[in-house]
């Protein structure tokens, strides 16, 4: 036991540092598992550290009116900071096995359509070992929400500068939507994407042209499902109120 487990830890240092030689022992064995366990287990420590660093009246938000009494403000600031905790933690239990499985599913359709067709499973191992790196992003948060702290946790995602937008200089001022666009070219998700590329190109037997053209689309449908659409609502409903 001791000993697959070195193995599995092994494969995914291996997929992390050296992509093309990690990959080929992560499919031979397809034991994903073992990644999303990690990552898992990463992102739950990282919520456990950053939770204390949480600002507990923002996480109340609007629940908190000006006419409440002391009493009332405490008992609305507890509840809700119970909600956030429950919630937090729930999602960092399940979250990476779900985004391991809905990112398999998208990359096990796509290159089916683009005509590289492989199985479910090596699409799956590859996608558990390539979000690891959002694993490590939320640990290295940790040190920043500390200095930061008490933090919003809308504030979380920008507190370590790995974005684009981080670059961007001060003065350059930009529509909601471009600038979630921008957001999304972060050193992680970039790290994720090239994990992403060795891995399927290696259970698919797709050439790197056939294999860039699918993260492409791919990429830009994230870009364009996750940040731009969720930031032209927001950026709409802002302007309709202003």
């Amino acid at each position: 036991m001791a000993s697959e487990l070195t193995n599995d830890g092994s494969v995914i240092w291996s997929t992390l540092a050296e992509p093309r030689h990690g990959f080929a022992r992560a499919l031979a064995r397809q034991r994903a598992l073992t990644a999303v366990v990690f990552a898992t287990l990463l992102t739950l420590l990282a919520t456990g550290l950053i939770l204390p660093f949480i600002d507990a009246e923002a996480v109340a938000g609007e629940s908190l009116r000006p006419d409440m009494t002391p009493h009332e403000r405490t008992q609305a600031i507890e509840t809700a900071t119970k909600l956030h905790q429950v919630t937090t933690w729930g999602a960092a239990a399940v979250g990476p096995v779900a985004s391991a499985f809905s990112l398999a599913v998208a990359l096990w359709l796509s290159f089916w359509v683009a005509g590289a067709k492989t199985g479910f499973k090596a699409a799956f191992t590859v996608a558990a070992h390539a979000l690891v790196p959002q694993a490590i992003k939320a640990l290295l948060i940790v040190p920043a929400a500390r200095v930061r702290a008490p933090v919003s946790p809308a504030d979380l995602s920008n507190l370590l500068p790995s974005s684009l937008t981080a670059w961007l200089p001060s003065s350059l001022s930009l529509p909601g939507p471009a600038m979630a666009a921008v957001d999304a070219f972060d050193l992680f998700t970039l790290w994720s994407l090239a994990l992403i590329g060795s891995g399927m190109a290696k259970a698919s037997g797709a050439s790197k042209l056939r294999t860039a053209i699918v993260l492409l689309v791919l990429f830009a449908a994230y870009i364009a499902v996750f940040k731009v659409v969720p930031s032209a609502g927001s950026f709409g409903s802002h302007g309709g109120a202003s």
